[in-house]
């Protein structure tokens, strides 16, 4: 609409495509000779018109005017160009944490994929439907015959995302730029980061809890270490005397940050190796999950995807509490401080039996059907409703999970989840559900669902995970 032409136009303003500050003058080196602060303002710009683009191109797929090949195509380039996002361009003072992480080779690698993405979007979005011959044609945008005036300013916005990807990298030391309240000092040392941060997840040697978080660390390309901690090990623990900051809330699973800064000279706090040492322990599942869906990329920056991950995040809390009498035949958790459980609460059998049959006709269902619902709805996902079609069927049409083409911690959640309740499951998510209605209440009721599980499960990270780390191959 008019607003959007306005806000792009003055975009556009602000970052000329013949500007010598933003096209890269020696392409060969891969480097910028922006400063870090000037690459994290145009990536910021560049990002706004990928989700520009994607509004278009979500627009596309619910259009009656648009052919089914037109549509799986259009799909295919929104996934990629949420990678770009996740890869480049949304979160930009991670990615520069990321450039040091990965190392610079591997980075490139992931800019000329993201711009072979870029020139393909721009393709489609300057490609006409036969019905658009009377569309605008603007100076200097290219091939845009037939194309209205809206999707030539969105792929002009795209070159000029990825003028911004062509540069790969800022002429600074990367370690140094991602903190930018940095000293001088830590700024001008190129030879060795200044910090590097390392994690250490805790919880026994089930999947459980603690499984989202593992494959959002293994996804994201995150190193870390596994404490596997018997039940017999966790009551000690709750005894410790340190036991407030190693086991913070009593329960696991805990995940432990530990950051190592190369000190300044005169630092008193450096060891003999010249470093200080920072190690901090947090608890609770759903902290840790988004935590660490940040760190990755799987966990959405704009506010309204974030709302929609969270909405499935909770409904699945709201859905394990329902578990409790199932997991510990007892009306209540365990109790915090030293695990034990309740005799005043304790459940007959005829309890756990009704609790069970609740569960499994009441609440399950309730819940599953709720989420199926989200998934085949626009709450949260950009829309474009400029041909004045609202058809919430095609809402999942850009990709199978919770926000579309990108995997998100939801994803990972729901996964988990279903993959427990299978009859045949190794590490059972709990166990007198297990039995094999939950699969055949999905695949009756729930094609979203199942497509979103299939598409995770079939995963090849994931698959090489299960097999790695649990001896499970699909």
């Amino acid at each position: 609409d008019a607003r959007d032409l306005s806000r792009a136009s003055r975009s556009f303003s602000t970052m000329a495509i013949d500007d010598g500050d933003l096209i890269d003058p020696d392409p060969e080196a891969r480097r910028s000779t922006l400063g870090a602060s000037a690459w994290l303002d145009h990536c910021r710009e560049a990002d706004a018109f990928l989700l520009d683009a994607l509004k278009v191109l979500d627009g596309d797929q619910s259009s009656a005017k648009v052919s089914a090949a037109r549509k799986k195509e259009t799909a295919s380039v929104a996934r990629a160009l949420e990678r770009v996002r996740v890869n480049v361009t949304s979160r930009p003072n991670e990615t520069l944490v990321k450039m040091a992480n990965v190392g610079h080779e591997e980075y490139v690698r992931q800019c000329d994929e993201a711009k072979r993405a870029l020139e393909h979007a721009v393709d489609v979005l300057e490609r006409p439907f036969s019905e658009d011959g009377d569309g605008m044609i603007l100076d200097g945008v290219g091939s845009t015959r037939g194309v209205s005036e809206r999707r030539a300013l969105v792929a002009q916005g795209l070159r000029r995302a990825r003028a911004v990807v062509s540069r790969v990298a800022p002429n600074t030391d990367v370690r140094a730029s991602a903190d930018p309240g940095g000293s001088d000092a830590n700024k001008k040392r190129c030879s060795k980061p200044s910090s590097t941060t390392t994690y250490r997840l805790a919880y026994m040697d089930i999947k459980g809890l603690a499984e989202p978080t593992r494959l959002a660390l293994r996804l994201g390309g995150v190193p870390f270490t596994e404490t596997r901690v018997s039940y017999e090990d966790l009551s000690l623990a709750r005894t410790n005397a340190d036991a407030s900051t190693s086991l913070p809330f009593g329960q696991l699973p805990t995940l432990t940050v530990e950051e190592t800064v190369f000190a300044e000279d005169g630092d008193a706090r450096k060891n003999e190796n010249g470093v200080v040492k920072k190690s901090s322990v947090f608890g609770q599942s759903a902290a840790l999950l988004r935590y660490v869906g940040r760190k990755t990329n799987l966990y959405p920056v704009d506010d309204e995807r974030q709302l929609r991950v969270d909405a499935v995040e909770e409904c699945l809390a709201d859905l394990r509490k329902t578990f409790t009498p199932l997991w510990y035949a007892n009306a209540l958790p365990r109790d915090p401080t030293n695990g034990a459980l309740s005799l005043a609460t304790a459940l007959s059998e005829s309890q756990k039996k009704g609790a069970l049959d609740s569960v499994r006709e009441t609440h399950f269902p309730a819940r599953l059907r709720q989420i199926e619902a989200l998934l085949g709805s626009r709450a949260g996902l950009p829309c474009d409703f400029s041909e004045n079609e609202k058809d919430e069927s095609n809402a999942s049409s850009s990709g199978p999970y919770v926000c579309g083409a990108a995997m998100t911690i939801a994803d990972l959640s729901l996964y988990v989840l279903l993959d427990g309740l299978e009859a045949d499951a190794t590490h059972k998510y709990c166990a007198p559900l297990a039995t094999g209605f939950v699969k055949a209440f999905v695949e009756k009721e729930c094609p979203r669902l199942k497509r979103l599980y299939d598409a995770v499960r079939s995963d090849k990270r994931v698959e090489r995970w299960n097999e790695e780390r649990w001896g499970i191959r699909q």
